[in-house]
């Protein structure tokens, strides 16, 4: 059971994660919509009670998801010394998402808030519960990254730290130009 947990990967990768990761990616954005959960960084979760149409929830994901392979796809081929390939990267990165659901689902349980910016006792509630979830989840893209990059040791561990803060900043800086211009 921890292997399906920590290292499912080591069971499923390419074709059939991108699909799977794909349809929970689908469901999450689907429950983050009803929720008010928005993922709108390669790591990152915000709550809110602002009417927002769905597509831009599927767009989030689809983007944050997007920016982690294309700067993991990148570090692989600055660093990796044997072969990879760009699907069983894509395919376990949105796997690897997957416990993303439980966060969308936990925000069921938190009261509505007119300012979803403002730090609360919700908002620190909130990143409390879901902290579990998301140290998970950097230990799945952690294990998505070595095993389809074949890295691995302090090599690995640097090189993804640094491709996730570069895969953050540019899903930031992609949603904070593209979705004003899609809900104007």
């Amino acid at each position: 059971m921890n292997t399906w947990l920590l290292r499912p990967f080591t069971y499923i990768a390419g074709g059939k994660a991108l699909l799977a990761g794909w349809v929970i990616m689908l469901i999450t954005s689907v429950v983050a919509y009803f929720s008010k959960t928005h993922f709108d960084g390669a790591i990152d979760a915000h709550i809110g009670s602002t009417v927002t149409p769905y597509y831009i929830y599927l767009l989030e994901t689809l983007i944050a998801w997007g920016c982690m392979v294309l700067a993991c796809y990148a570090a692989a081929a600055l660093f990796a010394r044997t072969s990879f390939r760009l699907i069983d990267i894509a395919g376990t990165l949105a796997l690897a998402r997957a416990p993303l659901l439980l966060a969308a689902l936990i925000n069921f349980a938190m009261p509505a808030r007119v300012d979803p910016t403002a730090i609360d006792p919700m908002v620190i509630v909130f990143a409390l519960i879901c902290l579990p979830v998301f140290v998970w989840i950097l230990v799945l893209m952690y294990q998505a990254f070595s095993i389809s990059a074949n890295l691995k040791g302090n090599k690995a561990v640097i090189i993804f730290i640094v491709t996730l803060l570069v895969a953050e900043v540019v899903s930031k800086l992609l949603m904070q130009f593209t979705l004003p211009l899609m809900l104007s």
